[in-house]
């Protein structure tokens, strides 16, 4: 049940109100006058009004509008006296719910409050599904998938209260998109000129404790309205961890004084227990608990490389997307990312599955591991252009281990920096493309 108000001047009927609401187990509360009212009650939260209509200073109809205003949201039953439809036309008009006469059973105004729950549920979902197309439509990272924990992650980020949630944490294993879903959460509650700000956490202080406080909070007040992103945390210490978790109550009190909220994101793989309870928390599952996200995000990526290299994008059969559904993804999404990127670089075809399951029926030593068995679509080249496609491959698997850093691909691939140069701009691959992946 959404939270419930109730205003009405008259003492005995607020009590009797708020007894009734009391013993069907339903929290209420109640207010003397509308002035009050919007003092108290908290607008980004939408909820059930009951309201009467004459009141002095500000009447029933005044405080709907009023109210609807700051969040057309709450659901308004306002209270009109016998037979005053006209009354009851006006605020119906002006944006109520619905409407009781005076004086009025105890069971019709519970019906009538249930009702406007039901309604208020549905307007919030629709909402949420409107967010969520919008963020899902918009340039910039996605979270593609439409398993559950995908569906239940988008919807907590959608409705988080960052001025309440200053320290979120974000857990998952090697892969899983912790960046990613940091640059979603930032794109979803910061201004529009405001920008992610990674910070590496072997850069932070191991002093102490106001040392540490004091870096932290001259890098929140710079990125004022925007986001921290805490990563590479296995070089955290257990002091700093903790040091961490005790700025909570100054970042609380920095975020109520502001309009822009500022929140600090830390990605993880291993969560410290001693502070949880001081961090929001989200889990990130790897790709081996979310497999009906797999053949989407492939597609996705796929296409994403196509485009990026101006190349047309394959097309996928059915058997080759189970195929990917039974592999084990150890990195996740980030080596089924990088799949995607050779398939269409490469044009890999996955093998006719019909022929290889019949292979395997004849020789049932040679049984299906599930694992992913694609071969490179032999093509009429020329030794030059095989090569050239080779040197391809290397590059992008390089960049990709190495997240974009020249320096240690040039030591991987042992070339001098002008060769790599030479290469890169040869093979048109911007280290920008690799970074953070």
């Amino acid at each position: 049940m959404p939270k419930l108000y109730f205003v009405d001047d008259e003492p005995a009927i607020r009590d009797s109100v708020e007894q009734a609401m009391l013993i069907e187990g339903i929290d209420i509360v109640c207010f003397p006058n509308a002035i009050e009212a919007l003092k108290q009650i908290n607008i980004t939260q939408a909820g059930i009004v009951i309201t009467d209509i004459h009141m002095p200073v500000m009447d029933g109809i005044q405080f709907t509008q009023k109210l609807l205003s700051q969040n057309p949201n709450f659901q308004i039953i306002v209270l009109t006296g016998h037979g005053d439809v006209q009354t009851a036309v006006s605020a119906m008009k002006s944006g109520a719910y619905d409407f009781l006469e005076k004086p009025f059973v105890v069971d019709a105004l519970l019906t009538a409050v249930r009702k406007a729950a039901d309604k208020l549920a549905l307007v919030e979902e629709n909402n949420l599904l409107r967010k969520e197309l919008a963020m899902q439509n918009q340039v910039g990272p996605k979270l593609i998938g439409q398993s559950q924990s995908m569906q239940t992650l988008r919807r907590e980020l959608i409705t988080l209260d960052c001025k309440q949630n200053p320290l979120l944490l974000f857990v998952g294993d090697i892969g899983t998109g912790k960046r990613i879903t940091a640059q979603y959460t930032h794109d979803l509650h910061s201004q529009p000129t405001a920008e992610l700000c990674p910070v590496a956490a072997f850069n932070l202080p191991r002093n102490d404790e106001a040392t540490f406080h004091q870096f932290v909070l001259q890098l929140f007040h710079k990125h004022q309205g925007g986001t921290l992103y805490i990563h590479e945390t296995e070089a955290l210490t257990s002091d700093q961890w903790q040091w961490l978790a005790t700025l909570k109550p100054t970042l609380l009190r920095e975020n109520s004084c502001k309009t822009n909220a500022t929140c600090i994101i830390v990605a993880t793989t291993v969560v410290p227990t001693t502070i949880t309870s001081e961090l929001r928390r989200f889990d990130l599952l790897p790709l081996a608990q979310r497999t009906e996200d797999i053949g989407s995000l492939f597609k996705h990526f796929a296409r994403g490389a196509a485009s990026r290299y101006q190349l047309p994008p394959p097309v996928f059969t059915e058997k080759e997307i189970q195929r990917l559904i039974a592999t084990h993804w150890g990195e996740n999404i980030r080596q089924l990312r990088q799949h995607a990127e050779l398939r269409v670089l490469t044009q890999v075809k996955q093998p006719a599955l019909d022929n290889q399951e019949s292979d395997q029926a004849d020789n049932p030593e040679q049984a299906d591991d599930g694992s992913l068995d694609v071969n490179i679509e032999e093509q009429q080249q020329s030794l030059s252009q095989r090569t050239d496609s080779f040197e391809q491959i290397l590059l992008i698997e390089a960049l990709h281990r190495h997240q974009g850093r020249l320096k240690d691909v040039q030591q991987e691939l042992q070339v001098s920096r002008k060769t790599l140069y030479d290469k890169l701009r040869k093979h048109q691959l911007d280290k920008t493309d690799f970074k953070n992946r």
